[in-house]
């Protein structure tokens, strides 16, 4: 049975992307897990192949490094880049890939081997948003973002996180650590690559597609 997490909500930076970038309408299943303890619920089996996406994304990473520390810039990778910022509703916390600096100027890059998302951008500007609110050593600094994909990049400027964006953060991290489950909104797209079970979920719908229906109107 799922556990409430001690400490309160907690959100993966990736479970806000999705529902940011409109690629996701059910915001219930980021709610979940914001609210519960991760070891307490069982997931859908997945066929995901971990082992080849990981040997990928290494390899372009360190690709990126060695580009960035060419240009001169001071490099630190994934772990060193932990953010984690406690806030009044919920904590949230990522890691981007790899950040470059070079006195005030700071790039945060992150890299991506699949296909390109509205939410991959997003990602990269919820660590622009939170790196210098947890991260003392960045305040102040020039924050731009790239998203590093294996044949081109897609650049963010420092600009882009402006009010409007944060607004919506701000409303989201609210819903998803808020008392009130959020929105649920089943359909078979979405429920086949959720990775939280019928166990836990009642509305989980099976099979990918609505069927067709059929007319005689046109």
């Amino acid at each position: 049975m799922p556990v409430l997490r001690d400490g309160g909500p907690w959100i993966w930076v990736t479970w806000l992307t999705k529902p940011l970038a409109g690629e996701t309408s059910c915001e219930w299943a980021s709610w979940f897990k914001s609210q519960y303890d991760g070891k307490t619920w069982t997931r859908v089996p997945s066929d995901f192949d971990e082992v080849t996406w990981k040997m990928g994304h290494t390899e372009l990473l360190h690709r990126l490094a060695a580009d960035h520390r060419q240009q001169g810039f001071v490099v630190t990778l994934e772990d060193q880049n932990q953010v984690t910022l406690r806030g009044r509703i919920a904590t949230v916390s990522g890691k981007p890939d790899l950040v470059a600096r070079d006195g005030n100027e700071v790039r945060i890059v992150d890299a991506k081997t699949g296909r390109p998302k509205a939410s991959d951008s997003i990602q990269v500007m919820l660590y622009m948003y939170l790196l210098p609110l947890a991260r003392p050593e960045y305040k102040g600094c020039t924050i731009t973002g790239q998203v590093a994909y294996q044949d081109h990049v897609v650049d963010i400027p420092a600009h882009a996180v402006n009010q409007a964006f944060i607004d919506s953060v701000r409303k989201l991290i609210g819903r998803l650590g808020g008392e009130t489950p959020a929105l649920r909104v089943p359909s078979g797209r979405e429920c086949r690559y959720c990775d939280i079970t019928a166990a836990d979920c009642p509305d989980r719908m099976e099979g990918s597609q609505q069927p067709a229906a059929t007319t005689d109107q046109f």
